[in-house]
């Protein structure tokens, strides 16, 4: 995805980033504390930091749908859901980090 071309690209390259690492740490500690047999406060801890990265990155699929490009073998799939794969994936870190960095 071309994040300069896009409106706003820098900050939300920036929001997708910070998203990204607050799903991963959300993910980690929800699942190692339940492993660990810990208390309640890391998984609620966990599980907020998990679904707010989840709405963002929601957020920004929906955003961002019109300006990922899509496959002549995924026409028929949906936008949305496209998009929302591949920011999930973390197909589109380097290119988030690309735009913040410079």
């Amino acid at each position: 995805m071309n994040w300069g071309g896009v409106r706003r690209g820098r900050l939300l390259a920036g929001i997708y980033l910070a998203a990204y690492v607050a799903w991963v740490i959300g993910l980690v500690l929800v699942i190692g504390s339940q492993i660990a047999g810990g208390g309640t406060l890391a998984v609620v801890i966990g599980a907020v930091l998990f679904l707010a990265s989840q709405g963002a990155m929601f957020a920004l699929a929906f955003r961002l749908r019109d300006a990922m490009p899509v496959g002549a073998d995924r026409r028929d799939r949906d936008r949305l859901a496209f998009t929302w794969n591949r920011l999930m994936v973390g197909r589109e870190l380097p290119g988030a980090w690309r735009v913040v960095r410079n």
